[in-house]
């Protein structure tokens, strides 16, 4: 696939360019946010325990509602639940960014405001999946959805790059309130949509029909090979990558003997690989099976702790921030490629009616094995050095991915 068919969807699929346009600015939005936040947690608490226990609530709902608030995706239109979803998340952030500027905020009110804004979202990610199949021509999903990723890990990059400069410019609660503006700017766009939703009388919302809705998902979820194959890859995607991500800074400074700017290069590195691995999956998926595409991925990232730790072997600290942001930015290509070969699975193979209740599920599965996974590795990491869990979780990752290749069925 030539990048002129990307010029193409953006050309004919009008629907297409609203939404694009709209996670645009409200990924770069969340970025600023991040950096932001983080660092407002902690010159309000002054303290590191609290950042891990605003990330934990941040995920809660995630995992708690998604499976709930994706049945209810056949009772409301899509439309109407993304753009309500995105304006109150922006009222949300405004509402903290007040709160700071007043000097009222409290670590309590984090806690409250990042559960409210999570829950919001917990229910906009599957509106926001199910709506694909009705504002894009199905010919288009692989291609779409990959330049979807990549503009907005593209718009993540530019405002991480942004963020130091906006929050010494006006401020964290200035900071916070550019993340509200882009939240209202992504709804108001969502607003030009074209989407024909028929909103019957079948359809309106039963607690008796919305149970035997959230029943059917669960279901076909278990009855579903496709669909229990995929969220068992994702899983072990999520806990083979853990030990790179988590343990950036150990590796870093224990294992490369570097300073604080190789977490920066390699953070850099793996970001620009997920942009480029989001925009190279049509070309990829051209010449093997989505399947292969998946396991393939998996292995290589095994392959990659390999390389990761043949880096500290490099004599010299120029060939090793080298070698570090080549192995980043293969990390982040294959990371790429296999979340978004999964979103395209997802659109393209699973049932438009269970589109929104499948990913609810698949979300809440995904998520839950990132905690379960960090506390693995926490005790881990008393037991081995870096070197020794590297080596065991590449092992470990390539041994997994084999055995899912043997499995019968595409």
């Amino acid at each position: 696939m030539k990048l002129g068919a990307y010029t193409d969807i953006i050309k004919h699929e009008k629907n297409f360019r609203y939404m694009i346009l709209a996670n645009l600015i409200s990924r770069f939005g969340d970025s600023v946010d991040a950096i932001a936040y983080s660092w407002m947690v902690y010159q309000l608490t002054g303290s590191t325990a609290w950042l891990s226990v605003i990330l934990g609530v941040n995920m809660v709902p995630t995992v708690l509602f998604q499976p709930f608030s994706g049945a209810l995706t056949e009772y409301f239109r899509k439309k109407r639940v993304i753009v309500i979803c995105d304006i109150a998340r922006g009222a949300v952030v405004f509402l903290t960014g007040l709160c700071m500027l007043f000097g009222v905020l409290k670590p309590w009110h984090l806690l409250v405001l990042t559960f409210l804004n999570s829950s919001i979202e917990a229910l906009r990610i599957p509106n926001g999946l199910a709506i694909l199949p009705q504002i894009l021509k199905k010919e288009n999903y692989k291609a779409a959805i990959s330049m979807d990723q990549g503009v907005r890990r593209a718009s993540e990059l530019v405002g991480m790059g942004c963020a130091g400069i906006i929050i010494g410019g006006i401020g964290i609660g200035g900071a916070l309130f550019v993340d509200a503006v882009t939240f209202l700017a992504s709804g108001l766009l969502l607003l030009l949509l074209k989407v024909n939703e028929e909103n019957n009388e079948k359809q309106r919302f039963r607690m008796k029909g919305y149970a035997d809705s959230l029943k059917e998902g669960f279901t076909y979820f278990k009855t579903s090979r496709l669909a229990m194959m995929v969220c068992a890859i994702c899983v072990a995607q999520n806990l083979c990558t853990l030990p790179i991500e988590n343990l950036q800074a150990a590796y870093i400074s224990e294992y490369l003997q570097l300073d604080v700017f190789a977490m920066s290069v390699g953070g850099t590195a793996i970001t620009v690989g997920m942009i480029a691995g989001a925009l190279l999956l049509p070309v990829i998926t051209r010449r093997i099976s989505e399947k292969q595409v998946l396991i393939w991925g998996g292995i290589l990232i095994g392959l990659l702790y390999f390389v990761y730790l043949l880096i500290g072997t490099i004599p010299s600290d120029e060939g090793k921030y080298l070698g570090l942001f080549l192995a980043a930015f293969a990390f982040g290509v294959v990371n790429s490629v296999i979340g978004v070969m999964v979103q395209v699975i997802f659109v393209s193979r699973i049932p438009a009616d269970f589109v929104g209740r499948i990913s609810g599920i698949f979300n809440a599965l995904a998520c839950a094995s990132l905690p379960v996974g960090s506390f693995l590795l926490a005790g881990l990491s008393a037991v081995f050095a870096i070197r020794e869990l590297y080596l065991l979780t590449g092992i470990l990752s390539i041994g997994l991915f084999l055995i899912i290749n043997r499995s019968k069925g595409k």
